[in-house]
């Protein structure tokens, strides 16, 4: 590689590393969230608000966070849809750790090409 190739291309090889540096850090969250109509349940409480499942985790900050509207705690009518939505959690989760994993080895990649 001549010299003004060299000095071209780690300019650019620094610039994808920020990209995939800023990719990693932005993708390390992920937020499921299972809606479900409430109207049998706002008859019971006379409730007007939307019942969801929410489930944040963010990888980087090493935090999670759930909610749960109350009205479906301890729900047993419910059961099947909060092991759904656990279900999604999980796939999300799993996803996002194999793209994460991705990030990181094209990272690396750059960074070992830099170095040569």
């Amino acid at each position: 590689m001549t010299s003004s190739k060299q000095t071209t291309a780690k300019p650019l090889a620094q610039e994808i590393f920020q990209v995939l540096t800023n990719a990693i850090s932005e993708t390390a969250q992920i937020e499921v969230t299972t809606y479900l109509d409430s109207w049998d349940l706002d008859h019971l409480e006379q409730s007007a608000s939307t019942s969801r499942f929410y489930t944040q985790i963010d990888l980087l900050n090493q935090t999670v966070q759930h909610e749960v509207d109350l009205k479906l705690i301890d729900n047993s009518t419910y059961g099947e849809l909060q092991r759904w939505h656990i279900e999604q959690v999980r796939r999300r989760q799993e996803s996002l750790i194999k793209n994460l994993a991705s990030l990181e080895q094209m990272r690396q990649m750059i960074t070992n090409q830099n170095c040569t």
